[in-house]
């Protein structure tokens, strides 16, 4: 199974959202997230927040149509945390970030922590929007260009040692990757896959297209 969590940073394109839906495909609106569901005519699986930003009559259409789980607003977690708490216990395969990006940068940092915690319990995720593909990685593998022309890398919660690229345009050999280096930023690929090696750490892989 996978999840779709859309939220309510910059809305995803239509066409995005139905690229990532399958048969089993469970969705989870988190609080503003309802609306580029209703405004689409989608009905999510389940709707979570306070809803402090999702227009009352939104809320309202949603009543009768699926599950909801409202919060207090005065609460220690976002709106996306809850909605990936509930993702969590549905042991999906992947999960899908959608409408997490924008201008709340506050909140695209926040939401990079569900890549990490997402990893540690082995399931593969993304925050994905019209531009940008991003995960996160723990050990040496293939990054298959399947999002955009670009690849970025950066290292997440403390330096990457030993951090090698091979079929990339720009090389790196047992280079120290540390978090705002920009020398691994815009790279490309020379095929279809980049080998990715380094010994410890975790990698923050962004995918990205003009």
């Amino acid at each position: 199974m996978d999840v779709i969590i859309v939220s309510g940073g910059r809305a995803p394109s239509l066409n995005l959202f139905k690229s990532l839906v399958k048969a089993n495909t469970f969705v989870i609106a988190a609080d503003r997230g309802g609306e580029f569901l209703k405004e689409n005519n989608i009905v999510p699986d389940l709707l979570v927040g306070d809803f402090d930003s999702l227009p009352d009559k939104t809320l309202l259409y949603f009543k009768d149509k699926t599950k909801i789980i409202s919060y207090k607003k005065e609460k220690d977690f976002s709106d996306t945390e809850g909605a990936f708490k509930e993702a969590v216990k549905l042991k999906p395969d992947t999960i899908y970030f959608l409408g997490s990006t924008g201008t709340r940068i506050d909140h695209f940092l926040g939401n990079l922590s569900f890549l990490n915690a997402s990893l540690e319990k082995r399931i593969s995720s993304y925050i994905v929007d019209d531009y940008n593909k991003i995960f996160l990685i723990d050990k040496e593998c293939e990054i298959t260009k399947d999002f955009g022309d670009y690849v970025s890398f950066q290292s997440f919660r403390g330096d990457v040692k030993d951090f090698s690229l091979e079929g990339s345009k720009y090389k790196l050999e047992n280079y120290t990757l540390k978090m705002g280096d920009t020398r691994p930023i815009s790279n490309e690929f020379l095929n279809k896959t980049i080998k990715v090696k380094f010994n410890k750490g975790k990698v923050l892989v962004i995918l990205s297209k003009d």
